[in-house]
């Protein structure tokens, strides 16, 4: 079979476009839920976008919408002027918990969606370029259960890059890992997205991770969640989290944070 060119060559001017999202759940005691309402978002290939606000307030809905996991009662998310209506290879999630198979290695773990879509055999050079990129290097034969969680963690976001989705969704993927492996991974996801210009939805309510990471922010509501506020960071990367001009975003951020 054909296989598809890479992302950056067949993906670029497609834009995600949400407006007027509204999701609302069934709550056996409390009745309706309302998670998002009237949501607008936009993003283009090679930004990364982080979604902050308070718990509960639809930050982790609205990327289950985009990855076609849930629906929306109300307004639109269209992908290159598609709606979205169900999951596809070519929006990758990483989820909090790395949910990597156990009885796999590395190296099959991160080849296990390519074989599922049958394109191992023409893509198998990705999943070394992967293992090389993310610092996998010399743990390709070991299990889950023999790497730590900033290796596993990685392994992840790997199983997600190889296959080269136009939108990759973060939730929170690196919320458990100590101090010094996050800053490390962060800035792994900040080359790969310069390599591969993927959308890049991010989940986080830490406020420093948005800043480091991010070329917009979205600061969202308490429940239901909505736009209460946007950010673009206009510093360079690496990025000095000690400068000046980086506390002062974040600043504003929690200025935006502090609703009433």
């Amino acid at each position: 079979p054909v296989v598809a060119a890479r992302t950056y060559e067949t993906e670029q001017g497609k834009r995600l476009v949400a407006k007027d999202v509204l999701r609302v759940f069934d709550d056996a005691d409390k009745g309706e839920l309302m998670a998002l309402h009237d949501f607008d978002l936009e993003a283009s290939h090679g930004e990364i976008v982080s979604l902050i606000g308070p718990s509960g307030c639809g930050k982790s809905t609205f990327l289950r919408l985009v990855a076609g996991l849930d629906k929306a009662q109300g307004g639109t998310i269209e992908y290159g002027g598609e709606p979205i209506s169900g999951p596809s290879y070519n929006r990758g999630f990483v989820f909090q918990e790395t949910n990597l198979y156990p009885w796999l290695t590395v190296e099959k773990n991160i080849a296990f969606g390519l074989k599922a879509r049958g394109v191992y055999k023409q893509q198998k050079g990705r999943v070394q370029e992967m293992i090389d990129l993310m610092g996998l290097t010399g743990f390709e034969k070991s299990y889950p259960h023999q790497i730590s969680g900033g290796m596993a963690a990685r392994v992840a976001l790997a199983q997600t890059f190889v296959q080269d989705p136009g939108i990759i969704l973060l939730d929170e993927p690196l919320s458990a890992l100590d101090a010094f492996t996050r800053a490390v991974i962060q800035d792994e996801i900040i080359k790969m997205r310069d390599r591969f210009k993927p959308i890049i939805l991010m989940v986080t309510h830490d406020i420093e991770e948005a800043v480091y990471m991010s070329d917009r922010v979205i600061v969202l509501s308490p429940r239901p969640g909505t736009n209460i506020g946007e950010i673009s960071i206009d510093l360079p990367h690496p990025r000095d989290r000690i400068s000046p001009q980086f506390i002062e975003y974040r600043h504003a951020i929690m200025d935006m944070l502090e609703f009433e």
